[in-house]
């Protein structure tokens, strides 16, 4: 048997680390920013960023900056969705990442008011009674 060496070096893929910023806009509306890759392992870590936003009725989650999102964090969306009805609302923005996809799959727009830009979130919300 022969080996072969090669001078090739093995490739590693580089993952963006999960983030979250939250930003208070007005005394009832937040920005929570979200990017990386978003799945089982840090759905504590978004529900964590939720309850720091817990004094803030209305949250606008910004999703733009995530490279994949699967249904564990559909759930998770969906709870804290629930959550906050009666007191506020939660809504989120996809702003045209691939990875927001499964937001449509997973028919979260029955659930959720999902917006194509950040623009038209807080326009929306600004402009509500």
């Amino acid at each position: 048997m022969r080996s072969v060496k090669s001078d090739r070096k093995p490739t590693v893929a580089i993952l963006p680390p999960f983030r979250t910023t939250l930003a208070e806009l007005s005394s009832d509306l937040g920005l929570l920013s979200v990017s990386g890759e978003l799945d089982l392992y840090v759905a504590e870590d978004l529900r964590e960023s939720f309850a720091r936003a817990q004094g803030l009725p209305s949250l606008v989650v910004d999703l733009s900056g995530v490279s994949f999102l699967d249904s564990t964090i559909c759930g998770v969306l969906v709870g804290e969705a629930k959550r906050r009805r009666g007191t506020g609302e939660l809504v989120l923005v996809k702003n045209g990442s691939h990875a927001t996809r499964v937001l449509d799959v997973a028919g979260l727009d029955r659930f959720i008011r999902i917006f194509p830009t950040l623009q038209n979130a807080l326009d929306d919300l600004r402009a509500a009674p």
